[in-house]
C-alpha cells in the first residue's frame, strides 16, 4: 500500500446571471492522474505551505492543517491566476511557483486569507491505488466586487471556464472524476454563493476512501460509505455508490 499523499482542492464560486458558478479548469493530456478532466483548482501541499504566514484559520480545520488551506490558495493562484489573500503578487510569481522556482515564502507582503475558506468534503485515494492522495476539499466564494483575471496556466491545465454546477453535469464530454461528479450534484441545489457557503458551515466533513468493484451488469463502481460494498455502514454522501455507465457516471444507491 503507497502512502497518501496530502493535497487541497478548492472551489470557487460566484453569483453569475443565472445562478451560482463555479471555476473549473480541464487538465492535460500529460497529467498523471485524470489526464484531460475537469477539475477544481488543486494539487499537492508543498512543505513551505506550513509557513506561509495566514489571516484567520477555516471552520474546523485545525492549526496543524492550515497546510491544506494554503496549498488551496496558492494552487489556485498558480492554476488559475486568482489570488485569494493579502497582498498583490509580484510580475514572474505565478510562473516562479508552476516551475518550482519559487514558494510563497519568497514572495514578501502575501498572506493568505483563510478566512475565506471553508471545508467541504475530504477524500482518500482507496488503498490498492499506485499513486495515492489525502485531499482536503475547500469552498470560497467571490465578492460581488471581485473580478479576478482568471487563466489557466497552460502546462497542468489547457482550459477554464465559469460554469454552472448543473450544466457542467449535463455536459457532453465533459470528463469528471468521482469526487468532482459528486460536489457538483451537491452544489448544483444552490441558488446564491451565500447559501452554498452557508451549507458549509454546517456540514459535518469525514474522511471518505472509496471502495472499487462491478455490479451485475460488470460497469465500474466507486463504492462510498452505506453501500453494501462498502465496510463502512453510515452513509456520507447523497449517493452510496457512483457507476460509470455508458462512458458517464451515475449516482445511485446500493
Amino acid at each position: 500500500m503507497s502512502e497518501a499523499r496530502p493535497a487541497a482542492t478548492i472551489m470557487v464560486l460566484r453569483d453569475g446571471a443565472d445562478g451560482v458558478e463555479l471555476l473549473m479548469l480541464r487538465r492535460s493530456s500529460k497529467a498523471s492522474f485524470f489526464p484531460h478532466a475537469w477539475v477544481f483548482p488543486g494539487g499537492r501541499v508543498d512543505a513551505a505551505d506550513a509557513s506561509v504566514a495566514v489571516r484567520g484559520s477555516v471552520d474546523g480545520v485545525p492549526t496543524s492543517d492550515h497546510s491544506f488551506a494554503v496549498a488551496a490558495i496558492r494552487e489556485c493562484f498558480e492554476e488559475a491566476g486568482a489570488w485569494l489573500g493579502d497582498g498583490e503578487p509580484s510580475d514572474g510569481l505565478r510562473d516562479a511557483l508552476n516551475t518550482r522556482q519559487a514558494t510563497l515564502l519568497d514572495a514578501d507582503g502575501l498572506v493568505a486569507d483563510l478566512e475565506r475558506l471553508e471545508l467541504w468534503s475530504w477524500w482518500i485515494t482507496p488503498e490498492h491505488e499506485p499513486k495515492r492522495y489525502d485531499t482536503r476539499f475547500f469552498i470560497t466564494a467571490l465578492r460581488p466586487d471581485e473580478v479576478p483575471e482568471i487563466a489557466h496556466d497552460e502546462v497542468e491545465t489547457v482550459s477554464s471556464q465559469w460554469i454552472r454546477p448543473a450544466d457542467a453535469l449535463a455536459a457532453d464530454g465533459f470528463g469528471l472524476a468521482p469526487p468532482t461528479f459528486l460536489t457538483l450534484h451537491q452544489l448544483a441545489g444552490f441558488s446564491t454563493t451565500a447559501e452554498a457557503m452557508a451549507a458549509a458551515v454546517r456540514r459535518s466533513v469525514t474522511p471518505i476512501m472509496p471502495e472499487h468493484g462491478r455490479d451485475a451488469d460488470n460497469n465500474f463502481i466507486i463504492a462510498l460509505p452505506g453501500d453494501s460494498l462498502h465496510p463502512v455502514p453510515e452513509q456520507a454522501c447523497e449517493y452510496t455508490r457512483v457507476v460509470l455507465r455508458d462512458g458517464r457516471w451515475h449516482g445511485e444507491d446500493g
